[in-house]
């Protein structure tokens, strides 16, 4: 699920998007129930009542559920090739940004809503910083495995290109310097 991303994200002109979304509606079925549940009584027990008090409770009735869909569409997550983001707000916006080499962890839960309706929770751990959860998402399980995968691969370079390309030396130069540390260490000990 890819969708347009919120110009408050600072997005690099090198970066492409891998996926953005945003937390499932339905997270805010409690609200609409609470709210529902708030419409009633106030229609109800004003209406019993005979007294128009209980009224005032009808528009927090409306105002929950509508002020938590607002803030549920303030919410946006982003992944780039490059770094993971979170965009939050409806007033003001705050945006956290983690690049994804340091990502060092990852894990992902779903609750028992999230089993029923298919969502859940994805949370980095981020190094020399706040872990970074895309809460509420669809298939937490996938999202996982993409920056799983991205944060791995560390520039593109297999196991092997690495091996050949980053370690300077050959076998004898290494055993080499291996047995003169162990010549430095057997001469400071005995």
């Amino acid at each position: 699920m890819t969708e347009s991303i919120d110009t408050a994200i600072p997005l690099d002109t090198t970066e492409s998007v891998e996926w953005s979304g945003r937390p499932r509606i339905t997270t805010i079925l409690p609200a609409v129930v609470t709210g529902v549940l708030l419409f009633v009584f106030g229609i109800v027990a004003s209406v019993t009542g005979e007294s128009p008090i209980f009224l005032a409770v009808v528009p927090l009735g409306v105002a929950i559920p509508l002020w938590k869909y607002i803030a549920l569409q303030g919410v946006q997550y982003v992944i780039t090739d490059e770094a993971l983001y979170v965009k939050r707000g409806v007033l003001t916006r705050s945006v956290t940004q983690a690049n994804i080499e340091t990502v060092q962890n990852s894990s992902f839960g779903q609750d028992i809503t999230g089993s029923i309706f298919g969502y859940g929770s994805v949370t980095f751990e981020i190094a020399g910083g706040d872990d970074l959860s895309f809460r509420a998402i669809e298939d937490p399980r996938a999202i996982r495995a993409l920056v799983d995968r991205a944060a791995s691969s560390d520039d593109g370079l297999s196991w092997g290109d690495w091996e050949e390309s980053a370690i300077p030396g050959d076998l004898a130069q290494w055993q080499q310097i291996r047995d003169e540390i162990r010549a430095i260490r057997s001469s400071l000990e005995g």
